[in-house]
Formats: structure tokens, sequence, C-alpha cells
């Protein structure tokens, strides 16, 4: 298992709700659609102003895919538009996981 964190802030006049509504499109939409995405969370930082998307994959292989099903898909340039950011995105090996 792998995980994606894409760390991002709001564009200037974007409130949280509107990024609470893009997100549920986004998942509703694209994310339920894509075949090894096992779980997605949507976080903010302990200040407030910063927020990051954590994708949990199957494997790198999917990661690969559901990145390359972005780019052509308009629910998620609606989504992505809504965020300023580096559009970096770390990946994570799961090495092992408690709970």
């Amino acid at each position: 298992m792998h995980i994606a964190l894409a760390p991002f802030v709001l564009r200037a006049g974007v409130c949280e709700d509107a990024l609470i509504s893009a997100s549920d499109r986004f998942e509703e939409e694209f994310v339920s659609k894509q075949d090894g995405i096992i779980r997605r969370v949507l976080v903010k930082d302990g200040a407030g102003s910063g927020y990051a998307d954590l994708v949990f994959f199957r494997d790198l292989e999917s990661i690969d895919r559901v990145v390359e099903a972005e780019q052509n898909s308009d629910v998620c340039a609606a989504f992505f538009s809504i965020m300023d950011g580096d559009g970096s995105l770390r990946v994570y090996e799961v090495l092992k996981s408690y709970g």
C-alpha cells in the first residue's frame, strides 16, 4: 500500500465550505470510480490555513493510473482550480499499519 500526500492552500476568496463541496463532488464523480484507491481523507493543518489530500492506494501503478486520469477530467480540473500550490505530490510506502 502507498499513500500520496498533496498539500495545498485555498485560492484567495475561496471559503472552506466551497472546498468541502468541491471535494465531495471530486470524491463522488472521480475518486469513487478509480480502481486502486482504498481511501481518501481531506485534512487541515493546525493553523487552519493549509490543507492536504491524503489518498491511500493499493500500489504505485494505481497512483500512476489515477494521476494520468486526472489530466483529462473536468471534475478534477474544477477541484484543482480552487487550490494554490505547486502541484507537489509526496508518495510514501506503508511499512506497517496499526489498528
